[in-house]
């Protein structure tokens, strides 16, 4: 039932709005073709060169919205060299968002993780000085009880109302 109402409201749009139509039918094309090649299930590069598409279409639909909305104008329109770079710049740019992402992402989660893994051996360095090698994973747990830190006097953990 759903690709019925859209072919429906397509249909309804291309009679009403011609010159509007002919210009996104052929501008487009970059997100179709993405559509029809991108497998993955949740279309992030149809999301990301669509929207940029759809965006670069935006100083070809003003002029005809606001010039005069006929298939003259739209023809000229597509016929301006300028237009198909405007459209086709504006894909181009949303694919290069779409493929350096994932590498930029994944470099500074990378960063992160080193960070954070140094942090945590650099808490661990302290904790063996002060706790000595029995807590090395190495060391073992024989000689536990001769940790420098249970030398000290034991503290009484306060509990409630015992």
């Amino acid at each position: 039932m759903k690709p019925l109402i859209w072919i429906f409201g397509i249909g309804v749009i291309a009679v009403l709005f011609r010159p509007t139509a002919v210009i996104l039918g052929v501008g487009l094309l970059p997100a179709l073709l993405t559509f029809l090649f991108d497998r993955t299930p949740e279309k992030f590069g149809v999301l990301c060169i669509g929207s940029l598409n759809l965006a670069g279409l935006y100083p070809v639909l003003m002029p005809l919205w606001t010039r005069g909305h006929t298939m003259e104008n739209a023809m000229k329109a597509l016929g301006d060299p300028n237009t198909g770079a405007v459209i086709l710049g504006a894909a181009g740019v949303g694919c290069v968002i779409y493929f350096a992402t994932p590498p930029i992402v994944s470099m500074v989660v990378r960063s992160r993780i080193a960070r954070e893994i140094g942090e945590i051996e650099k808490r661990q360095g302290e904790l063996v000085a002060y706790w000595g090698e029995a807590l090395s994973e190495d060391a073992g747990f024989g000689n536990v009880t001769t940790a420098p830190a249970l030398k000290h006097k034991p503290v009484k953990i306060p509990t409630r109302g015992r």
